[in-house]
C-alpha cells in the first residue's frame, strides 16, 4: 500500500512524524506533497507536485492543518484513491471558544464553521483524536458517525521515551508544564498552585512556552506574586522539550474547563507519558477513553489551584503512588499509544 500525504502541514510537528514512523513500521510506503508556501501560491505548488505522482498512491491524506487544501485534493487525486482528512481539531473550537479570536456571533466564526464543516463533507473518511470530538462534528454538522475514525494522540518514541541518565539539579522535586498560553491550558491554575506551595522549598516549577505579549502578563503575574519557585524556558525543539520532561519528577496537563478542554486529549500528556512520568491534569469525561483516574494518571477539578497543589504534594510525599503512576502510564503508551499500534488500528479501518 502507498499512501501520500498532502497539504502544507509541519513536517515535524508530532500528529505528522507520529503517522510517518507508525506507516513505514507497518511496510507503508509514504509519499509527500507537501508545501509551506502561503495564499494561492500553495494551490498551485502542490497541483504542480501532484501531478508527477498522481497514479502512485492508494490513498490521499490531507494532513492536519489542510482544511482549505481538501476540495484541491478532491478535485485533482486520481479517482480510484480515497481521499483521507485529518482533522484533528476543530477549527471553531479552538480559535472561537479557546483563543476567543472572535465573537460567536462574527462572520469570522462562520467562516471556522465553514472550515470545520466543508472539508469533511468532501473527504471519504475524516480523522479526529478521542470519541467526545466524533460526537462534537456529528452532533453540530450533522454528519454521520461512520464518516469518522478515531486516530489517538501518539508521540515519536524516538525522541520521547525514558531518559533516566538525565539528572536534575539535587534536592530539587520538578513540576513541569509546557504549552501554550490559552484558555485551554490554563497556565494560570499552575502559577496559583505554585503560590499556595512558595514555601515548600525543594517543589520547583518549570514553565516551557512561547515568549510573547502573554508571556508577559503572565511572568509579570508571578512577579507581582513575588514567586521564586517558578523557572521559565523559552519554546525549544522537541529534543529539547523530552529532555525538560525527563529531568522533571511530575508533568501537568491542561486545567482549563471550557469546550476544547471537554474535547480532547492534548499532545503534553500523552508525551509524558512516553517518558514514563507521572501526569496530573484537570478532570474531563474525555480522558476516561484512555485512563484511569489514580492508577495512571492523577486528575483534579479544573481550575483548582488548591487541588492542583494537594496533588503534587501528595505525589511528592508518596513515592509508591508517584511509580505507579508511571509504571502504568508508560505500559499504556507501549501497548495502546506508540505509533506503530495507533497506525496498525488507523489501517485496519481503513
Amino acid at each position: 500500500m502507498t499512501i501520500c500525504f498532502f497539504g502544507n502541514y509541519i513536517k515535524d510537528y508530532p500528529r505528522v512524524s507520529t503517522m510517518r514512523r507508525g506507516l513505514k513500521s507497518n511496510d507503508v510506503n509514504i509519499l509527500e506533497c507537501h508545501t509551506r508556501k502561503r495564499g494561492i501560491k500553495k494551490y498551485f505548488e502542490l497541483y504542480q507536485q501532484h501531478k508527477k505522482i498522481k497514479n502512485k498512491y492508494d490513498i490521499l491524506v490531507v494532513m492536519m492543518g489542510g482544511q482549505t487544501l481538501v476540495w484541491l485534493a478532491k478535485l485533482i487525486k486520481n479517482k480510484n484513491s480515497k481521499l483521507i482528512f485529518d482533522a484533528f481539531a476543530s477549527l471553531y473550537v479552538t480559535n472561537v471558544e479557546d483563543r476567543q479570536d472572535c465573537s460567536p456571533k462574527s462572520f469570522k466564526a462562520l467562516y471556522y464553521k465553514f472550515w470545520d464543516w466543508l472539508p469533511c463533507k468532501l473527504a471519504d473518511k475524516v480523522l479526529l483524536d478521542t470519541y467526545v470530538q466524533i460526537d462534537y462534528f456529528v452532533k453540530r454538522y450533522k454528519f454521520k458517525k461512520d464518516k469518522f475514525i478515531k486516530l489517538p494522540i501518539s508521540t515519536d518514541d524516538k525522541i520521547f521515551y525514558p531518559q533516566k541518565q538525565l539528572k536534575k539539579e539535587i534536592n530539587k522535586f520538578i513540576v513541569h508544564w509546557h504549552g501554550y498560553i490559552v484558555p485551554f491550558h490554563s497556565v494560570e491554575t499552575t502559577i496559583q498552585a505554585a503560590k499556595i506551595l512558595k514555601n515548600e522549598s525543594e517543589i520547583e516549577f518549570q514553565i516551557v512556552t512561547r515568549f510573547n505579549s502573554r508571556y508577559d502578563k503572565i511572568k509579570s503575574l508571578v512577579d507581582k506574586l513575588n514567586l521564586t519557585n517558578i523557572k521559565f524556558y523559552s519554546e525549544t525543539d522537541y529534543q529539547d522539550l523530552a529532555k525538560y520532561i525527563n529531568q522533571a519528577d511530575i508533568c501537568l496537563g491542561v486545567f482549563g474547563n471550557n469546550k476544547k478542554a471537554q474535547l480532547v486529549i492534548p499532545n503534553k500528556i500523552i508525551e509524558a507519558i512516553a517518558c514514563a512520568k507521572p501526569v496530573i491534569t484537570g478532570r474531563q469525561k474525555v480522558l476516561n477513553e484512555l485512563f484511569i483516574d489514580g492508577k495512571n494518571i492523577l486528575m483534579v477539578n479544573p481550575l483548582d489551584p488548591q487541588d492542583l497543589a494537594n496533588k503534587i504534594l501528595e505525589l511528592k510525599n508518596n513515592i509508591d503512588l508517584k511509580y505507579k503512576l508511571s509504571s502504568n502510564a508508560y505500559q499504556l503508551y507501549k501497548n495502546k499509544l506508540a505509533p506503530h499500534f495507533v497506525i496498525k488500528k488507523l489501517l485496519n479501518n481503513l
